[in-house]
């Protein structure tokens, strides 16, 4: 069963998640400089308090509840539906960031793909867990990884 009230839950702390690993991974040096958040900053030409405002924005509002949406048709189970789901956010932000600025060939590396995976981990696992029994069973009828 779709619930988007779960997926908005869900997409908040999993943006959460991903903000603080950014967060932290500029500040012990792991991640690159410029992290995303000041990357998609430079793209919408917005102060970076904006691109956290608009990171948070996107997390929560759309793809929270477009994953309620999709979460029936994606493979079992919940982490990996999320998984999935990280994997295709990915794809549609490299295209997104292509168009904004079509001259530059997107440059694809490592981190962005681990975020987008880490965020996708952590919404399906929690929006899988907020779902109570019967929502649980009305959105994993598709096929499943583990035969359940």
């Amino acid at each position: 069963m779709i619930n988007i009230g779960k997926g908005i839950i869900a997409g908040l702390v999993a943006a959460a998640v991903v903000s603080a690993t950014v967060f932290l991974g500029s500040l012990i040096g792991v991640l690159p400089a410029p992290d995303p958040v000041r990357v998609a900053s430079g793209i919408m030409l917005s102060p970076p308090g904006l691109g956290w405002v608009v990171h948070f924005a996107v997390g929560t509002f759309l793809w929270g509840p477009v994953f309620a949406v999709v979460s029936p048709v994606l493979p079992s189970p919940f982490w990996f539906k999320g998984v999935t789901f990280g994997m295709l956010a990915w794809l549609l932000m490299l295209f997104v960031t292509w168009a904004a600025d079509p001259i530059a060939l997107p440059q694809p590396s490592l981190e962005p793909v681990l975020l987008h995976l880490l965020f996708g981990a952590v919404l399906g696992s929690l929006y899988g867990t907020l779902l109570d029994r019967r929502e649980r069973q009305v959105s994993t009828r598709g096929a499943t990884l583990t035969g359940r």
